[in-house]
């Protein structure tokens, strides 16, 4: 009497190799951390659009002899802020966007849009913060997910 051999894999050999695979799985997730990669990429999109912000109120200024983007209307005085204060048109933010002379605000002028954070920004708060500090320079600011992030020029 002759056996015949079936070649193949036994129950056991293919449970302990996906037992395996789903170990190697669960460390390689837990290396790479989806949640806290995505958390860095939006704080890089909140540090580029702020640099966005300063260079384009730079131009501004330099393209108006020195003077900074305000809304009040009149070219004597400046309501730019001095202490941190929200971009967006909500109450009690700043109105970067309109701000300007008449024909050239910054937006579409100087900036095709505002930038908003990414993750909480809105046209009435955009989640970022500017001002002219004490040594008259600009400075922006946001609160990212994994750092604060402060932009000074």
């Amino acid at each position: 009497m002759k056996r015949k051999y079936i070649r193949g894999f036994t129950m056991i050999e293919l449970l302990i190799t996906m037992a395996l695979i789903a170990i190697l799985a669960t460390v390689v997730v837990f290396l790479i951390n989806p949640a806290q990669m995505l958390a860095r990429a939006r704080d890089t999109q909140r540090q580029s659009d702020l640099v966005a912000i300063l260079s384009s109120i730079y131009q501004y200024s330099a393209e108006h002899s020195g003077a900074l983007p305000d809304t009040d209307g009149d070219p004597l005085t400046s309501n730019f802020p001095n202490s941190p204060t929200c971009i967006g048109t909500g109450v009690g933010c700043y109105d970067l966007g309109s701000a300007g002379d008449a024909g050239e605000t910054m937006v579409p002028v100087y900036m095709a849009a505002m930038p908003m954070d990414p993750r909480t920004g809105t046209s009435a708060n955009t989640g970022y913060l500017i001002y002219i500090d004490a040594n008259d320079r600009l400075v922006a600011s946001a609160s990212g997910e994994t750092r604060e992030i402060n932009l000074t020029r």
